[in-house]
């Protein structure tokens, strides 16, 4: 869209406007205006200047060929992060806690950038922990689980408790990553139904 010298603002209406000529199915991934791509910040800024005669571009993509990539993505991400933990456990038991503990920064790194575009995923296919099944709980009670162990390994991290921090690595961590690709499996069953 270009605005023919009057004030236009990348406001709400706009994007509402957008959204209704959107095909079904399809999703805005980016916006750019005259070739630069508006994110963070510059998006801010941009929704308090007027347009203009500038040129705005937006990119859709299918929504469900993105949220396929995005599981795809965090699955890989699991299972990559999978020995992670009994490495940095076997790291712990051989008394080299520098590394190990470097190693689990980035670890923890990782499960939080999980959570973060889990988080978009979900809001993305419109659904709610509370109302995913998995197994016979739900998203949320998984998830609480999760919660819980990283709350462990916080509380052992601050009281320098490296054998304990090497027990909860190596032992509860599998139920972990089996509780997350649950979630995402269930998550999978909501983006491409199994025909009854």
């Amino acid at each position: 869209a270009t605005g023919a010298g009057i004030a236009i603002w990348l406001s709400g209406d706009i994007m509402q406007w957008v959204r209704t000529i959107l095909p079904e199915g399809r999703v805005i991934v980016s916006i750019t205006l005259n070739d630069v791509l508006l994110e963070g910040p510059a998006l801010s800024h941009a929704r308090r200047d007027a347009i203009g005669t500038s040129t705005l571009a937006l990119k859709s993509a299918d929504q469900k060929e993105l949220s396929l990539t995005m599981l795809g993505k965090l699955a890989a991400l699991i299972e990559w992060l999978s020995p992670q933990h009994k490495d940095v456990a076997a790291l712990l038991e051989s008394g080299n806690s520098p590394a190990a503990l470097q190693r689990l920064a980035g670890i923890l790194s990782a499960w939080q950038q999980i959570q973060d575009a889990y988080g978009k995923l979900a809001k993305l296919i419109g659904v709610t922990l509370a109302e995913l099944p998995v197994r016979e709980l739900n998203g949320e009670a998984v998830l609480g689980e999760f919660c819980r162990q990283l709350g462990e390994i916080q509380t052992a991290l601050q009281s320098q408790d490296f054998v304990l921090l090497a027990d909860i690595l190596q032992y509860e961590m599998e139920g972990a990553i089996a509780n997350w690709m649950a979630i995402l499996e269930s998550t999978l069953g909501i983006i491409e139904p199994v025909p009854a």
